[in-house]
């Protein structure tokens, strides 16, 4: 059990969970790990390279900048696979060209990690960003206890607001269990 969790150094109010949307200002980004996210229909048509499927999801009401528990959207992965075809349907469909992930990865990051040249330059053409986005710490991570107060992490979010107390009825439930253990 921490000594002086993070959690409890943190004022709210605490933003409430509404879907899997970046929270950074670019549109990336998660601090929701442990996969409390969503059910990732994009994700999966873009996997499966499904235009149709992409077209229809995002007709019948899907994000198409849902996010998955790394932070990643879906132009992160048809960048990542060098899907062509399915980069220039999702930046069509509205994709956030400069969303970063957790660890602040833009798509024109993994289109160029992954050697696709072509998807770079076109991400490039559509107003990309070569620049690392700010990485985000999921809030399940520990982290120090003065982590939200310091400059380099004010772009942080705070916890969710369930987070929060579910770890405050873990800890008064480990508090307990602790008293009892040391009268024994």
């Amino acid at each position: 059990m921490e000594k002086n969790p993070f959690w409890q150094n943190v004022q709210g109010p605490f933003p409430t969970w509404k879907a899997p949307q970046g929270v950074k200002a670019d549109g990336g980004g998660n601090v929701r790990g442990q996969g409390l996210v969503g059910r990732m229909l994009i994700h999966r048509a873009v996997f499966n390279r499904n235009k149709d499927e992409i077209v229809r999801l995002v007709d019948a009401g899907e994000d198409i900048n849902e996010v998955e528990g790394a932070g990643n959207t879906p132009l992160h992965n048809a960048a990542w696979a060098g899907w062509l075809e399915g980069v220039e349907l999702l930046l069509g469909l509205g994709a956030k060209v400069d969303a970063s992930n957790n660890a602040g990865d833009r798509p024109w990051h993994w289109a160029t990690n992954m050697g696709h040249a072509e998807v770079a330059e076109l991400l490039i053409k559509n107003g990309a960003s070569k620049q690392q986005g700010k990485v985000l710490v999921q809030e399940h991570v520990p982290k120090v206890k003065d982590f939200f107060s310091k400059p380099c992490w004010a772009h942080h979010p705070k916890p969710y607001a369930d987070f929060v107390e579910f770890r405050k009825k873990e800890h008064a439930a480990l508090e307990e269990e602790r008293k009892r253990a040391v009268r024994v």
